[in-house]
């Protein structure tokens, strides 16, 4: 009999997993108008098809790309969501004031037992480098050399790289020092200066769930992160519960908020939404918005900002092209959950059949009288009778 080699076996187990698709989040699910595609074109190998409308994945390597581009959060691996990195990273930064990421293609003798490696530096999300930012200091082991011979890279490096500088003005922007976020081919460890896990700290951090197949190898490799507690889900299905990135961005932001609230100019570099165009509030939008972010209530379309995951549905399904992007989130509207009134209905007189009709200020007709307008040759059958 052959020699049990448990780290092969946990090499195979590592194999086995992949991406999984949660399709009632998908927004192309929702609507044939939906023509998102951020899956598919930052696969870095090919395997992402939309030729059956839902996103069907022919080959995974794990990379998790695919589940930083998806502003939905349809797409993630269940054993590496953004919460465990969220997770971990708030673990580390408790117990060393630090936490340093690398990507699992990293050398062996060059990682150290305090970083948390990640499938590649494109898989931590911008909102969980913020959140983290807010608790210490995040740096990330970045080597550009790496990232050409590695064949994630162009894209992988695109992606991280798209992340890290979104998250440096986040925090900006939200009163911190981007100090706190750093990446390089070097940099000090603070491991020497360990601090002990909820006594006096001043952080809060919830528990990381590590998933069955990196618990299996931490045991082979005798990994022992200080700080960590390694829970195993108790189901499959226990290992898929992940914290939107909206929901983790909302409360960094409203963890830093200064006394007093942000200043009226502190803004998030994603945009807002706007009408610019006649509304008769006719709640496809809000129907359809995977997120919540968009409510008809007592006549009027309310907006929130800290919900919106800005898949661009919404824009999308308006019979009336009317929804766009508009100016910055405002900082505050975001840590408060604040909304605003996109539209309100009011009573109008329609300027070509003379009915009465409840719409935005921007209606002038009816919204009959808008539809038959619009109807490919509707015009031009009236005129050849």
């Amino acid at each position: 009999m052959g020699k049990l080699d448990l780290e092969s076996i946990a090499n195979s187990l590592a194999g086995l997993g992949q991406v999984r698709l949660k399709s009632d989040a998908c927004i192309r699910g929702k609507s044939p108008w939906a023509t998102c595609n951020y899956c598919r074109d930052v696969c870095p190998v090919g395997g992402i098809e939309l030729a059956k409308g839902y996103p069907e994945i022919r080959e995974c390597q794990r990379c998790g790309l695919c589940a930083v581009a998806c502003p939905t959060g349809a797409l993630a691996d269940p054993e590496r969501t953004h919460s465990f990195y969220l997770a971990r990273g708030q673990e580390s930064i408790a117990a060393t004031g630090q936490a340093c990421f690398t990507c699992s293609r990293q050398a062996e003798e060059q990682k150290r037992d305090e970083w948390i490696a990640a499938s590649c530096l494109g898989a931590v999300a911008p909102e969980v480098m913020v959140a983290l930012a807010v608790k210490g200091q995040v740096a990330f082991s970045y080597h550009t050399d790496r990232c050409a011979a590695c064949p994630w890279g162009p894209k992988g490096e695109e992606v991280f790289l798209a992340s890290f500088n979104w998250a440096k003005k986040t925090i900006a922007s939200m009163g911190l020092s981007e100090q706190r976020l750093y990446k390089g081919s070097t940099f000090a460890t603070l491991s020497s200066n360990r601090k002990t896990p909820g006594k006096g700290t001043g952080y809060a951090y919830g528990t990381a769930a590590m998933g069955r197949r990196e618990f299996f190898r931490s045991l082979v490799r005798g990994l022992k992160l200080q700080g960590v507690k390694v829970e195993l889900a108790s189901s499959p299905s226990a290992q898929l519960v992940n914290v939107s990135r909206t929901a983790i961005l909302q409360r960094a932001v409203m963890e830093a908020r200064p006394t007093g609230g942000y200043s009226a100019n502190a803004c998030l570099e994603l945009a807002s939404l706007e009408i610019t165009g006649p509304c008769y509030l006719c709640n496809i939008c809000s129907r359809l918005c995977p997120a919540g972010a968009l409510q008809l209530i007592e006549g009027e379309l309310k907006f929130y900002p800290a919900r919106c995951t800005h898949c661009g549905l919404c824009q999308a399904v308006c019979p009336h092209h009317s929804l766009t992007w508009g100016e910055n989130l405002s900082l505050e509207m975001v840590a408060t959950e604040g909304c605003c009134i996109l539209a309100t209905a009011t009573k109008h007189r329609c300027n070509k059949c003379g009915e009465t009709f409840r719409a935005n200020l921007w209606a002038e007709e009816c919204l009959r009288c808008a539809l038959n307008r619009q109807l490919p040759g509707r015009g031009a059958g009236k005129e050849g009778g």
